[in-house]
């Protein structure tokens, strides 16, 4: 915290040297354990016909998924490939949410993100201790007087997007947008201490350049990307490597009104390995995290859908004997809790180990080049047949053809 505090100072002093919401508004084999991974409640409620509904008139509309994780998710090989299903099926609504400048160790499927050093500090909930956190959990805080970031597509397109900024400012301030057709600038208001998303900037395209006007107490927390034709599927993967479902509760109190403002038709959680891997885990004080947040999520969007991703298989003693041993110790648990939970909130769950083959199916999928070394994280095949999966159960839950 007292880092954290250092940072903005910084930000403050060198800053007093001279110098609306974004939204107007998931082929492949199926392992023998799928049948594991089937639900085990069917969310009995209206919401799966509207999210469905929805998908189906995704062409006229645009359709809001944000997935929270960790590594899993920070990767963005998972999700990217679930968003690339998604889209193809009905429509590319846009990349989403994203951080607002590089964070190590993370990656997004579709942009680059580039800044010139000593421009930007960048804070994450990884390792921070903070209330000041965004929706996502990273703080970009100035360092100098007018610092940019540059998107990039990581392969040529001529897609067009709206663009906003995620910001927190104690005066207004400017941001400069330049992309090869031209130059827009919005004025982005004090926000009173709160995170807001700042006027979208319509029509523009990738690579582009932004350079905020920076005034004391300026902070970037993310930049949302939406199709310019205000349709298809939008989904936002926002991970933190390490991260466990607790990482949320550094974020600043009323985080949850930014995730209201993008309308999420679907809010997926996909934490549990770094959990699992704690053997000290109050598995009492987790089930109540997790209630606790299924119940907020359900009072703050009552008409979306939630589904709960359960941690991948995974080693953690590899010289131990038996399976059982060899598993992280609080693994089965997490697992159980999780589904529990799904179905006392009436959300989805969808059970990423028994998808796999089960307990230590993770060394027959490292065998075969679907998992890393460390039997812990997927290699890319991995997380894209995995995303396949997720996507078949989410279409069969859903009545999608």
């Amino acid at each position: 915290m007292r880092r954290l505090h250092n940072i903005l100072g910084l930000a403050l002093l060198i800053c007093a040297l001279p110098g609306c919401s974004p939204v107007a508004a998931v082929s492949g084999s199926t392992p023998a354990g799928n049948a594991a991974a089937r639900p085990q409640a069917s969310q009995g409620n209206s919401n799966l016909m509207v999210l469905a509904n929805k998908f189906k008139g995704a062409n006229r509309a645009p359709v809001t998924i944000v997935q929270f994780g960790d590594s899993h998710t920070a990767a963005d090989l998972f999700t990217g490939e679930m968003r690339r299903l998604l889209q193809g099926q009905y429509g590319d609504g846009g990349i989403g949410l994203i951080s607002a400048t590089p964070v190590p160790g993370t990656r997004y499927e579709q942009v680059i993100l580039k800044t010139a050093k000593r421009q930007w500090e960048l804070v994450s909930a990884r390792n921070q201790q903070s209330s000041q956190f965004p929706l996502g959990g990273y703080l970009s805080v100035p360092l100098v007087a007018k610092p940019s970031v540059r998107i990039e597509a990581r392969t040529p397109s001529a897609q067009r997007y709206r663009v906003s900024a995620l910001y927190q400012a104690q005066t207004s301030t400017s941001l400069l947008l330049r992309d090869n057709r031209g130059q827009n600038r919005r004025l982005l208001a004090a926000t009173g201490g709160q995170w807001r998303f700042g006027p979208v900037v319509n029509n523009v395209g990738l690579p582009l350049d932004l350079t905020l006007d920076t005034r004391p107490g300026t902070v970037l927390g993310g930049w949302y990307l939406q199709n310019q034709k205000n349709a298809g599927v939008i989904f936002s993967a926002l991970g933190i490597n390490g991260a466990r479902l607790e990482v949320q509760d550094k974020w600043q109190p009323g985080w949850q009104d930014t995730l209201k403002s993008l309308r999420p038709d679907l809010v997926i959680l996909a934490y549990g390995t770094n959990e699992a891997f704690d053997d000290t885990l109050d598995l009492n004080l987790y089930q109540a995290q997790l209630k606790q947040t299924l119940e907020r999520l359900r009072r703050d969007l009552p008409r979306a859908v939630v589904l709960i991703v359960g941690p991948p298989d995974s080693i953690k003693q590899r010289k131990a004997h038996g399976c059982a041993a060899r598993q992280p110790q609080k693994l089965a648990a997490i697992i159980a809790i999780q589904r529990q939970a799904a179905q006392q909130a009436n959300a989805l769950f969808w059970d990423w180990q028994a998808y796999m083959g089960g307990q230590c199916s993770v060394v027959a999928w490292q065998a075969q080049g679907l998992a890393r070394g460390d039997l812990v994280h997927l290699t890319a095949d991995g997380y894209r047949k995995s995303a396949t999966g997720l996507y078949d159960y989410l279409r069969t839950q859903l009545k999608l053809k």
